[in-house]
């Protein structure tokens, strides 16, 4: 028996932080009861952030108390870049943080208007915080731009471990290696994740993969991480999402192709592709000017495309 897999749909935040008109809160508490009925484990609800920067999430509040009526909240992860971002989340009863910062200087600066050694000690203090106040908060951290950046090229492998040395001196124990603009390859995969591992070895640190598809190559990224010993994934469902901050960087890898790859790899995902594929459709209906860009789903045998 392979080693299963867990699929973390990242798309209700990825998707619709590109999506210039508002989404109802109504219509994004819909989306994220499609991906529920289709038994995904963990769902990226959104970010806590200033609207002013994403007015897509001005209602994040409003939607968390909607959907705390109806599901557990351990279901829901958000994604913040700060402290009042923290303390928000915390607020309205979010448990599972997602902080993010950039390898790249430069990335950090476009993404979260701060230098990267301001991230690490805004992370360092909400960490402190959340010790000292003995919240049953996870707190997880998201390191983008690790396998490449549009300002800098490729990243050294010696920065990254600094990266995540920094991290985990915090005691945060799960990391989140992103392919921000999609330009991994297996090879290169393998290369950062043999440094990681060797430096971080699990259980001390269980490491987790976000890849882009810009260049076609995610899949082949996933598959050659699972083969080294990963076995948590983001994913957004249609391909959907992408960097906001960065040109021609669109898409995230398809859910549905990701799913599709494990289960018939024979490697359980404990997601229903079917009701998986009809929670895609009615994405496709309320979000019509997101394409999809995954390039196969499966029906009963039978093959669309979208």
């Amino acid at each position: 028996m392979l080693p299963e897999v867990k699929i973390a749909e990242v798309g209700p935040r990825d998707a619709l932080q590109n999506i210039p008109t508002f989404v109802p809160t109504h219509d994004k508490f819909a989306l994220i009861a499609s991906l529920i009925e289709a038994g995904l484990a963990e769902i990226q609800i959104g970010s806590f952030v200033s609207p002013r920067a994403i007015p897509q999430f001005a209602d994040i509040e409003a939607l968390v108390a909607l959907l705390k009526r109806s599901f557990p909240l351990d279901l829901f992860c958000a994604l913040v870049a700060n402290e009042r971002g923290a303390a928000d989340a915390l607020a309205s009863g979010i448990r599972n943080i997602v902080f993010v910062f950039s390898v790249s200087e430069q990335h950090n600066l476009e993404n979260v208007h701060k230098e990267r050694a301001a991230s690490l000690a805004a992370l360092a203090r909400i960490t402190e915080q959340l010790q000292k106040g003995g919240a049953k908060t996870k707190i997880r951290a998201d390191i983008a731009t690790v396998f490449g950046c549009p300002w800098r090229g490729e990243i050294p492998i010696t920065e990254i471990l600094h990266c995540l040395e920094q991290t985990a001196k915090l005691g945060i124990t799960e990391i989140t290696l992103c392919d921000t603009i999609g330009r991994a390859n297996p090879r290169l995969v393998e290369e950062v994740l043999t440094a990681c591992q060797r430096e971080f070895p699990q259980p001390q640190i269980k490491l987790r993969l976000h890849f882009h598809n810009t260049y076609g190559l995610a899949l082949a990224n996933i598959l050659k991480a699972y083969e080294m010993g990963i076995d948590s994934f983001d994913a957004a469902l249609g391909g959907r999402g992408g960097c906001p901050f960065i040109p021609d960087a669109p898409g995230n890898i398809a859910t549905e192709d990701v799913v599709f790859m494990f289960e018939e790899m024979g490697v359980s995902t404990a997601v229903d592709f079917s009701k998986l594929l009809a929670a895609s459709r009615f994405w496709h209906k309320i979000l019509p000017q997101t394409p999809l860009t995954t390039a196969l789903c499966k029906v009963n045998s039978k093959t669309y495309k979208e």
